[in-house]
């Protein structure tokens, strides 16, 4: 940061607008500082006085900036503290991505959001197929693409998610409680994957649920969800009453996201017909479709 000292206009001599003083150079560019004739300064009279550099300006706004960087990183690396498996998921990429039929509109829709992440605001994306498919792989390459631009991004499974939150009341931790929970509400982005793999959730999970959703829209934060439901469930609300009896937090959801279907077969297993056929992959899929 600049020395505030080295920064304060220095007062000449001179008193007469017709003899200008030669001007100081700056500490800082080395280029002349700007002089300025000042009349009537209290008690002193007219004065020419070096005025501060414009570069001063220029380096207390840099230093702002790094200041704020630095705080955007140390809260993305607290973020990152609580997503499941990091290390794995920081190998997922869209380069390394095998695409595969049924994908394409699934990823050409993530691509788009990590693209026009900043007017997203609230909305994001719910994408469900079968298991097995891709849908972690997309979803982790949208989150990589967004940490590497600086956003702040927590990838967390259901079970995952509800552990660690459960774990701080058991132990009765408040302030973990709330540091996790806070950090899920106001992450730039919350990839929850595997939702709705708890079909059988207590009062005490809904609440934490709906406090995490409920949170995010509020905050109009988005969340990125993957899910094993089909098309059938999904449009029948198959699952709404269980996250809640009222079927609030359902409702936020839906609302908030755009509901894509992952087409593509589920890969493992795909794999294991293929190594007992003594074929490749693609030769399956060609078969099935």
């Amino acid at each position: 940061m600049p020395n505030k000292k080295k920064n304060q206009i220095p007062i000449t001599d001179s008193i007469s607008e017709k003899n200008k003083p030669t001007p100081l150079t700056c500490e800082y560019c080395g280029k002349e500082r700007p002089l300025l004739f000042i009349r009537d300064i209290a008690l002193i009279g007219d004065k020419w006085v070096n005025a501060a550099c414009s570069c001063i300006e220029v380096r207390e706004n840099e230093f702002l900036k790094r200041q704020v960087q630095k705080e955007t990183n140390r809260k993305t690396r607290q973020f990152l503290r609580l997503s499941s498996s990091i290390e794995e998921l920081r190998e997922y990429s869209f380069n390394n991505l095998k695409v595969r039929s049924g994908m394409e509109t699934a990823l050409k829709k993530v691509q788009q959001f990590v693209e026009h992440f900043e007017d997203n605001g609230k909305l994001g994306l719910l994408i469900f197929g079968e298991s097995g498919n891709g849908k972690t792989h997309l979803t982790a390459s949208g989150a990589n693409e967004l940490l590497k631009q600086g956003y702040s991004v927590i990838f967390l499974t259901e079970k995952d998610l509800l552990s660690r939150l459960k774990e701080t009341n058991n132990f009765n931790n408040e302030e973990r409680f709330f540091e996790i929970m806070n950090a899920c509400v106001h992450a730039d982005l919350l990839i929850w994957d595997d939702f709705l793999s708890s079909q059988r959730l207590t009062q005490n999970e809904k609440d934490l649920i709906f406090q995490v959703v409920n949170g995010r829209e509020r905050a109009n934060k988005s969340i990125w969800f993957t899910s094993n439901l089909t098309e059938e469930e999904f449009i029948k609300d198959k699952y709404a009453k269980v996250l809640d009896d009222k079927g609030r937090t359902w409702s936020r959801i839906v609302g908030n996201t755009i509901p894509i279907i992952n087409k593509a077969g589920d890969y493992r297993k795909l794999r294991a017909i293929a190594r007992l056929n003594n074929l490749s992959i693609e030769e399956i899929e060609n078969e099935t479709t």
